[in-house]
């Protein structure tokens, strides 16, 4: 897995929220292919992309977790 640091570079300027599942697959917690699922699955049940994730088994509670805490330190920035 990449580090902090890494998946920051995902981030295109500072007004631009980095959005929590380009994190995720830039930090290789999950598949391109997962996220396109999610996104698809997000239009229908306006869930957030994380819970989608987890529910689907494709990421693991604690992953997102340290993910969202990574997105909120890059906001910060």
């Amino acid at each position: 897995m990449q580090s902090a640091m890494e998946i920051s570079e995902t981030r295109t300027s500072s007004a631009t929220l980095p959005h929590i599942g380009q994190l995720l697959v830039a930090g290789e917690y999950i598949m391109p292919q997962d996220l396109a699922f999610a996104l698809e699955h997000q239009r229908h049940s306006k869930e957030r992309i994380g819970e989608i994730l987890v529910n689907m088994g494709a990421l693991d509670r604690k992953d997102l977790d340290i993910v969202l805490s990574m997105q909120k330190v890059l906001i910060t920035r």
